[in-house]
């Protein structure tokens, strides 16, 4: 198929692709110049999805407002500088980068709010699992692999993919094995990570192209539950006689003695830790965030015309299981999933009109 179209067609279409490239790092990088939020501002709007964590989405909306407008403002000067040419813009544009680490248990809303703040901005995501990760030459993905997805996040353009959000999910998984007891290529991985966050050229070998990926403006998060971090921050604290709470004081020592490399935990100078969510938070998720996933079951079931309704006692039946089982936010959908299932699949079709669901109702399904 692809030789059967002229050279002057393949000409045209990729010059068009050309063009439809140049336009989308435009855009990109003009909604970068124009960013304008206040951390005050991002957080009110991520308040909207997360909640709870006020001190963590604090930090993490200044961090991601600051970053993003130091970037633009160095955009705007450079572009001015290199004649309108965006790529010497952004090989020329230097500016400090506060990458991000968040200690937190599962479903705390590490991973949700890095997503949220991302998409407030405007810049590619990328949610990247590290405990599919090895190292170079063994089975399993590397850090390589990663700027292939920034890429593809990025619809293939290299300029808009430099300027994006990747998070690093379970970075506690790569800890060295001497203290967690993982696999041996944690140290390997680590180090392969520390690569990308130095922000150096890289090359994404295609096969039939090569592609050049700088990291040096891309905003690094990483997360982990990091279980037991407290103990070792704490005995430090009893060693140097200081008080007060553990997450006030963690300290880049405490991750390496944690098992992680001391260089790359030094390149996220913003340490922030999540609190668990208490079953007032997961019930407030539930009723208050834009993001709720009770949402998705509702939209659904009005397509039947069935309006699906909870009552507060209801939730708060929800909410204390997922508190019983640990699973956090993430686990309030495979709790609506088995309180409703059932309901799914009998009522489209058989009936219309309101359904409400009770305490009494959740407590009989779970």
């Amino acid at each position: 198929m692809y030789d059967s179209v002229s050279a002057k067609s393949r000409q045209r279409i990729a010059g068009k692709m050309e063009e439809m490239q140049e336009r989308q790092t435009r855009e990109a990088v003009q909604e970068i110049i124009e960013f304008n939020r206040t951390p005050s501002d991002l957080k009110g709007q991520v308040d909207q999805f997360v909640i709870g964590q006020e001190k963590g989405k604090k930090v993490i909306s200044t961090a991601i407002a600051f970053h993003y407008r130091r970037l633009g403002k160095a955009l705007k000067e450079a572009i001015v500088e290199s004649g309108d040419d965006i790529d010497a813009a952004l090989k020329n544009t230097s500016t400090p980068k506060a990458n991000i680490l968040i200690v937190g248990p599962t479903g705390c809303g590490k991973t949700y709010t890095s997503e949220v703040a991302s998409q407030l901005v405007g810049v590619s995501f990328v949610h990247e699992d590290m405990t599919r990760f090895s190292e170079v030459g063994y089975v399993g993905r590397n850090a390589t692999d990663i700027l292939v997805d920034l890429l593809v996040a990025a619809g293939g353009n290299p300029h808009v993919a430099q300027m994006g959000v990747v998070y690093l999910d379970e970075i506690d998984k790569v800890a060295s094995e001497v203290v967690s007891y993982k696999d041996v290529s944690g140290k390997g991985v680590q180090k392969g990570l520390l690569h990308l966050l130095d922000g150096v050229e890289n090359v994404v070998d295609l096969g039939r192209e090569k592609i050049f990926l700088s990291t040096k403006h891309v905003l690094f998060i990483a997360g982990g539950a990091f279980e037991n971090l407290d103990v070792i921050v704490k005995r430090r604290m009893s060693r140097q006689g200081i008080e007060g709470n553990w997450a006030d004081y963690l300290m880049t020592a405490d991750l390496a003695v944690f098992g992680m490399e001391r260089q790359l935990m030094g390149r996220f100078p913003v340490k922030v830790v999540y609190d668990g969510l208490t079953t007032q938070n997961l019930k407030d998720i539930l009723s208050k965030s834009a993001g709720s996933p009770l949402l998705a079951y509702t939209g659904d079931l009005k397509a039947w015309d069935i309006d699906l309704a909870f009552t507060d006692d209801a939730l708060a039946q929800v909410a204390l299981r997922a508190q019983e089982e640990g699973t956090g936010a993430r686990g309030l959908i495979s709790i609506l999933h088995r309180v409703l299932l059932d309901d799914m699949y009998r009522l489209p079709g058989n009936y219309t009109g309101e359904f409400m669901v009770d305490a009494d109702y959740v407590r009989s399904k779970l």
